[in-house]
C-alpha cells in the first residue's frame, strides 16, 4: 500500500442540522474532496478541511451539480486555487454560470440565499468536464478516482469508485440513508427523476462490487448489500403510491399528503427528530415534485 487510503466525512451542518449532508475527504499525495455541500455551508467545512490539516486541494469533484452537493464549489475554488473541479459535462456549464441553476431552483425554494447561501462561479479553465466513464482523478500513488455515469437522480450525476479500497461515493443515486433511520429515503426532485434509470443505475453500481458505499447523505451505507437491495425498491414503492394517487385524479397536493399518511406503513418506529432530518435532506413535497413530473412525461411517450 503506497498511500494511506482513508475517508474523513466532513458534516456540513446544512441547515444547521448534523448528519445531513456530507463532503468527503480524501488526503493523500493529490487530497481531494468529493461534493462540496451548499454556499451556506462554506462557515463549516473550511474549517472542517484546516482541522483535517489540509491546506491545498488537487480535486474538487462533484457527484451533481444540485446546490446541496456542490453550492460551495465556487467558493472552495476560490480557496483553493490549485484545485480542478471535476463535473460531469452536462453540469459544467452551470458551474460556469450558476444563473439559470439558481433561477431554476429558485422556483422551488422562496428563501434561497438563506438557505443555500450564494453560488460563485468556477472559472471554466478549471473545470474538468467528464464525458466517459473510466479514471478521471489522479489521487497519487497509483490510487484513482474512476467515474461511472449515474443518472436517475439527476442526469448530470456520476458515481466514483476509488481504486485503491473499491469505495463507492454515490451522491444521491441510491436515495438517502441517514445512519439513525438504517433505511432508505428515495430523493426524487424535479425536474429529472427517473425510476427506470435509477433502477438500472442501482443495479450497474451494484456490480462494480464496491467495498464500502457513501451515499452524501450521510456517511457509509452500514451494509453495502441491503442499500442495493433497498434502493431500487424504496423508489418503486414511492413511484407506485403517487402512481395510486394519481390515476384517481389527485395532484401534487394529494400526492404530499398520501406520502406522510404512508410513513408509519412506508417507514415504522422512527423518532420524530429523524423523520424531521429526512424531510430536510428530501421533503415530502421535493419527492412529490419529481415523481409528478416524471409521471406526466411518461404518460406522453
Amino acid at each position: 500500500m503506497t498511500e494511506r487510503a482513508e475517508v474523513q466525512t466532513l458534516d456540513t451542518n446544512m441547515h444547521g442540522w448534523p448528519g445531513i449532508t456530507a463532503v468527503y475527504l480524501l488526503p493523500g499525495r493529490n487530497p481531494a474532496v468529493i461534493d462540496t455541500g451548499p454556499g451556506s455551508s462554506v462557515e463549516h467545512v473550511l474549517p472542517a478541511l484546516q482541522a483535517a490539516g489540509i491546506d491545498s486541494l488537487a480535486w474538487i469533484v462533484l457527484t451533481h451539480i444540485h446546490l446541496d452537493h456542490a453550492g460551495a464549489a465556487g467558493h472552495l475554488a476560490q480557496h483553493f486555487p490549485e484545485a480542478k473541479v471535476v463535473v460531469r459535462k452536462e453540469g459544467a456549464r452551470h458551474l460556469a454560470d450558476p444563473s439559470r441553476l439558481w433561477a431554476s431552483a429558485s422556483q422551488l425554494y422562496p428563501n434561497m440565499q438563506e438557505l443555500w447561501g450564494k453560488m460563485l462561479p468556477v472559472d471554466p479553465d478549471r473545470i474538468v468536464a467528464i464525458s466517459e466513464d473510466g479514471p478521471v482523478v489522479e489521487l497519487g500513488g497509483g490510487r484513482r478516482l474512476e467515474a461511472h455515469y449515474a443518472p436517475g437522480h439527476a442526469k448530470h450525476q456520476m458515481a466514483l469508485l476509488d481504486s485503491h479500497t473499491g469505495d463507492l461515493f454515490v451522491g444521491d443515486a441510491l436515495g438517502v440513508q441517514i445512519p439513525e433511520a438504517g433505511v432508505v429515503r428515495p430523493a426524487t426532485p424535479p425536474p429529472e427523476f427517473d425510476l427506470e434509470l435509477t433502477v438500472h443505475t442501482a443495479e450497474r453500481l451494484h456490480k462494480l462490487g464496491p467495498s464500502r458505499v457513501f451515499p452524501t447523505h450521510y456517511g457509509p451505507a452500514p451494509d453495502v448489500h441491503q442499500i442495493f437491495e433497498e434502493a431500487p425498491r424504496r423508489f418503486t414503492q414511492w413511484v407506485e403510491a403517487a402512481e395510486r394517487v394519481y390515476a384517481a385524479g389527485g395532484g401534487l397536493e394529494e400526492m404530499v399528503e398520501d406520502f406522510r399518511a404512508r410513513r408509519p406503513e412506508f417507514y415504522p418506529d422512527l423518532d420524530p427528530e429523524v423523520v424531521e432530518k429526512f424531510e430536510y435532506s428530501c421533503s415530502y413535497d421535493l419527492n412529490a415534485r419529481g415523481i409528478l413530473r416524471y409521471l406526466q412525461q411518461r404518460n406522453t411517450r
